[in-house]
């Protein structure tokens, strides 16, 4: 069954269709109902290589397969309506109907509105603003923990390390939020106090550690040599 696209052209539409070029006038006129409103006995069919072409030809027999007219891909078929009570654009022009319109005011005014809606539930730009979820504000760290104090840190499945806190706060490390800096005893940490191109306190090298305040514990921690490293800091 050999399918062929063409556009269907009436006072009212204009569409792409793909049907079989075997199938009759009369067949095509019967799918034509629902798509152009126009009743098979008041349909006038022409046949256009394009939409402002001249008609290649007037589909006047009703038995004849749109094949036998040379329909081809992406011809026109251009459906008039013979209808003399037929009115155009009667189910398509809008100008003349009545519209219900509001003003700003008187819209939001009503409580059966999108907009009473989004205020009731506090929702899209009447939403509450967040307070930053992911980490604890700088004041959720424990008072013990300032710069200057002596320090155990603990990172997860790494040996505990002896220092001194240097820094405390928010910083752009990781997935940022609060974070302990902390200048090592040993020469067993990864840095000198700075992360990506920021200086948060200076140390020498390998003498620097950052992690979250859970995994400090501040005490009077004598110096000692602490061996090894730790993959879990940063």
């Amino acid at each position: 069954m050999p399918l062929t696209s063409f556009f269907v052209s009436s006072p009212d539409t204009h569409s792409e269709r793909r049907l079989d070029s075997d199938i009759t006038v009369g067949q095509l006129k019967d799918k034509l109902v629902p798509i152009t409103g126009i009743a098979q006995q008041h349909q006038q069919l022409s046949l256009h290589a394009s939409d402002d072409g001249p008609a290649v030809a007037q589909l006047t027999d009703d038995g004849a397969t749109l094949a036998s007219y040379g329909l081809r891909e992406f011809y026109v078929v251009k459906v008039a309506n013979t209808d003399p009570n037929a009115r155009p654009g009667e189910y398509t022009d809008v100008s003349a109907v009545d519209k219900f319109e509001l003003t700003p005011a008187e819209y939001e005014a009503r409580n059966d509105t999108v907009l009473s809606h989004l205020k009731a539930n506090k929702l899209g730009r009447f939403a509450d603003v967040p307070e930053n979820l992911t980490h604890a504000p700088p004041a959720a760290v424990p008072a013990s923990i300032k710069v200057g104090a002596r320090a155990e840190i603990s990172p997860d499945g790494g040996m505990t390390k002896r220092g001194t806190v240097r820094f405390v706060g928010l910083a752009d490390i990781g997935k940022g939020g609060v974070w302990v800096g902390v200048e090592l005893d040993e020469p067993t940490g990864k840095g000198d106090g700075a992360v990506d191109g920021t200086r948060y306190f200076t140390a020498a090298p390998k003498h620097a550690a950052f992690v979250r305040p859970d995994k400090v514990t501040v005490g009077d921690f004598p110096e000692e040599d602490i061996l090894g490293s730790d993959d879990d800091e940063i």
